[in-house]
């Protein structure tokens, strides 16, 4: 269930902590301090079963930027070197 809006307001989240998976089947491990206007701090702990839930989270919330394959990058990294050694 989705926090208030007045809720969010009072409230100060940093990410402490997430996992990296070495395979599709480990579930994604992640850790928020969570501190209230009063200065109370907490460590809220979970699990993200699968990897691509996160995945389809962001892209269902338009948090993703556009994908591109790997040889698209590397060709991009080649035009920019040449273009600064030139």
């Amino acid at each position: 269930m989705p926090l208030q809006t007045q809720e969010q307001e009072t409230l100060n989240v940093k990410l402490v902590h997430f996992t990296k998976q070495n395979s599709p089947d480990e579930p994604l491990q992640v850790a928020f301090s969570v501190t209230d206007d009063q200065g109370k701090e907490e460590i809220i702990t979970g699990e993200i079963p699968y990897g691509y839930d996160l995945f389809r989270l962001f892209q269902e919330q338009g948090w993703l930027n556009l994908r591109r394959g790997v040889s698209y990058i590397r060709e991009s990294s080649r035009v920019q070197r040449r273009a600064m050694s030139a």
